[in-house]
């Protein structure tokens, strides 16, 4: 059974906090302010480019110009269509989630500041052999944030953590910020989404 590291504050509301399952510990933290959640679909338009002027591109460009109009052609026309700009889906990134937790000590520095600290790093890093392949990745997690939004299958890409503020006799810090990054495992469906808000 993992235990718990962080600051799980009874004073405050469970919507006001995440709660990221690790492998070894479940790690609490208050969710500050500019934390957030991204979804990037990814539109191109292919046939941009494919114009019945992209082989004549020069003399394309000439009738554009206007410097055939000598010679009976009308300039200021375009070769390109509508169908040109035709937006084409090409995927959707995992869902990105930007999450800024404030860990503070109420009554054990160790535990709610440094110790969630360390485990957040630990999920960022893998285990390798010193000469032979077969080490582990680093491991998904699970992502609880405010009680509202859920999924069960998250990497973490960063972790930036401030290294001032206060610092207790036992030499941990009292107070802390770090700054995560994560993303889902996979693409998540659009029939997915309403079960990812609790």
């Amino acid at each position: 059974m993992s235990i718990t590291v962080g600051t799980n504050d009874h004073t405050l509301s469970d919507h006001l906090k995440a709660f990221i399952q690790t492998p070894d510990a479940l790690v609490v933290g208050i969710i500050g302010e500019g934390s957030s959640r991204e979804l990037t679909a990814l539109w191109e338009s292919p046939f941009e480019n494919d114009t019945p002027g992209s082989m004549f591109s020069k003399q394309g460009g000439l009738i554009q110009a206007g410097a055939l109009e000598g010679i009976g052609i009308e300039g200021g026309r375009t070769s390109k269509s509508t169908l040109n700009t035709t937006q084409v889906w090409s995927g959707t990134t995992p869902h990105n989630f930007n999450l800024v937790l404030e860990f503070y000590a109420i009554s054990d520095a160790y535990n709610q500041v440094q110790a969630a600290l360390i485990e957040l790093e630990k999920v960022i890093a893998p285990e390798m052999n010193e000469l032979t392949p077969g080490g582990r990745i680093p491991p998904q997690v699970t992502l609880n944030a405010g009680r509202q939004i859920i999924y069960p299958e998250c990497v973490i890409t960063n972790v930036s953590r401030q290294l001032d503020g206060p610092i207790g006799r036992d030499g941990y810090p009292l107070r802390g910020s770090v700054t995560i990054q994560l993303q889902t495992l996979t693409t998540v469906n659009q029939s997915d989404i309403p079960a990812t808000f609790g």
